[in-house]
């Protein structure tokens, strides 16, 4: 493991920890009736993907590489594997964060059609729990166990989980080129 790749990691555990803890705030005052500001989910969606930008470069993964491989081993678990959509093969052919938006809408509907199906304040809420696992999973990586998985599998997720409240918030993505 890099020294970059080290001090990345410890760096952005604060930031990941702030934005599930966000999202968890949002989550309960929504539950509770009281106001809540789709700003919130606008802002963590920016910082979650930009997080998974910062921390592929600083680790030298190709980030859009990575996505497309992660989707790849989600849908091989699945029993419409070779038949259903083929997300990884829509990410590899992506070229702005709205291409990216529409492959992992279409992965959702084929491969999580029941989180897909769920109300926007119940995905939202399941995002939060998978956002949490992955403050765990940082942590770990930040203390020098597991580095590998997480950069394989956990910053690739978080790029998805800025993708997918981006999507429950309602908020088109950009047509400009990604990478």
């Amino acid at each position: 493991m890099s020294v970059n790749g080290d001090l990345a990691l410890q760096a952005e555990l604060p930031v990941l920890i702030r934005i599930a803890g966000g999202l968890a705030r949002h989550c309960d005052r929504a539950e509770h009736n009281e106001q809540v500001d789709r700003v919130t989910l606008l802002s963590a969606a920016a910082d979650l993907r930009e997080m998974a930008r910062r921390l592929s470069g600083a680790f030298g993964v190709n980030l859009q590489q990575r996505y497309a491989e992660r989707l790849d081993t989600l849908e091989s678990r699945h029993p419409l594997h070779g038949v259903g959509f083929d997300g990884g093969g829509a990410v590899r052919a992506s070229k702005t964060l709205l291409d990216l938006q529409r492959a992992q809408l279409r992965h959702d509907a084929t491969y999580h059609a029941d989180v897909a199906g769920l109300p926007k304040y119940s995905q939202l809420r399941h995002f939060t729990l998978h956002l949490t696992k992955l403050v765990e999973k940082l942590l770990d990586a930040s203390e020098g166990t597991q580095r590998e998985e997480f950069v394989h599998d956990g910053v690739p997720d978080i790029f998805i989980f800025g993708i997918k409240l981006s999507t429950v918030a309602n908020e088109r993505l950009s047509e400009e080129v990604f990478g």
